[in-house]
């Protein structure tokens, strides 16, 4: 493993992948562990240690935020890897949201005041945020 930590941040109800790239003679096992308990024991079936090492959280919630590890073993030992999971949740998208639609009003009443678009480009403008 190159790192000894990593760090993630998703937005609730969205996947993720957490990589974990080893290598080793043999080939290590890769596991996945919380608090130090292995994944698959108390996680539900929305997590899932793929073949090349990688954790695959399907639907992640705001109580999957925390610490992980990332765990190679074969004969010669173990090493491990350090993951932070941060969720983001509806907090957060409510903040999104209510920025934007402060953004869409300010250029609103920028094309009022002066009539037109802006002369000086480049920008870009929201019309939608869902």
């Amino acid at each position: 493993m190159a790192r000894s930590h990593d760090e993630y941040t998703v937005i609730v109800e969205n996947p993720i992948l957490m990589s974990c790239e080893v290598t080793g003679i043999p080939a290590p096992q890769v596991t996945w562990t919380t608090h130090g308990e292995d994944v698959a024991d108390v996680k539900d079936d929305t997590f899932h240690v793929l073949a090349n090492g990688a954790l695959r959280i399907d639907h992640v919630t705001t109580n999957d935020t925390g610490m992980y590890e990332c765990v190679a073993t074969n004969v010669a030992g173990n090493a491990t890897m350090a993951v932070t999971l941060n969720v983001q949740g509806d907090l957060y998208l409510l903040y999104v949201a209510i920025f934007t639609h402060l953004m869409l009003l300010a250029v609103t009443a920028l094309f009022k005041v002066t009539g037109s678009k802006p002369q000086y480009g480049p920008y870009i403008f929201v019309t939608r945020c869902s």
